[in-house]
């Protein structure tokens, strides 16, 4: 598909997808949650709820409550912030992609004295940069979410609500879901612990996640000398 294309869906899709929702969002959450199947809040460690359809209805069940299109904008944002922020980052991303075709199409002979081929190495080079730096960013982004004092906690206690599991005040295994095996219960599960969990949010990144932030780093480091490699192969000159 065409950059000009994709743009364009992209551009009519939010449109569509907030003015459903906040005209008539009751009705849409009611129809979706009816395709999904299931209910919020179920416990995925049962089998009963897959976690993907969970964390959607979730977010759908807020505009079962509201009082109507005034509120249904308010709850749009409130549960579909970061949906609508990365839409918005692939209109961007695709208007420019369809400018700087449209400019490399206007100038053929310039665009082919510029850029005269892409060749696999050049591929393979773009690759292990765009990896590094995802790779990077992402651990980055990883660590200050769980490892933030407050912070932390808060966003723990988002996605123990997006597994379905509610922490108790006092006793943070006071929920089923939360004792049963899983890759993140017993891993926030002392980011709920009350005073201590808030706070000490560093020291669990490195209790909880040691595993995976070794083999994050791991990654990243790989990807940061592949992509020097293929970087100092590419500025040798040619025999």
């Amino acid at each position: 598909m065409p950059y000009r294309h994709l743009f364009k869906a992209l551009q009519w899709g939010l449109i569509l997808f907030c003015l459903c929702f906040a005209m008539v969002g009751g009705t849409m959450a009611e129809r979706l949650l009816e395709l999904l199947q299931c209910q919020p809040h179920a416990n995925p460690a049962l089998r009963s709820c897959a976690w993907l359809p969970n964390a959607l209805g979730l977010r759908l069940a807020p505009f079962l409550s509201a009082g109507g299109i005034s509120d249904y904008p308010f709850v749009l944002l409130q549960n579909f912030w970061a949906l609508i922020a990365v839409w918005m980052v692939a209109l961007i991303a695709t208007h420019r992609a369809a400018r700087n075709a449209a400019s490399t199409a206007a100038l053929p002979d310039r665009g082919k004295t510029r850029y005269p081929g892409i060749t696999g190495a050049d591929a393979g080079r773009w690759a292990s940069r765009a990896a590094f730096w995802v790779l990077l960013l992402g651990l980055v982004g990883f660590c200050m979410a769980f490892g933030t004092p407050i912070l932390g906690n808060r966003v723990a206690l988002e996605v123990l609500g997006a597994l379905g599991c509610s922490p108790g005040t006092f006793d943070p295994f006071s929920s089923p879901c939360m004792s049963a095996p899983g890759f993140w219960t017993h891993r926030l599960a002392v980011y709920v612990i009350p005073l201590a969990g808030p706070l000490l949010a560093p020291v669990w990144l490195f209790m909880a996640f040691w595993d995976i932030l070794l083999a994050w780093t791991l990654l990243t480091t790989a990807a940061y000398i592949l992509q020097d490699h293929l970087s100092k192969r590419a500025r040798r000159p040619a025999p």
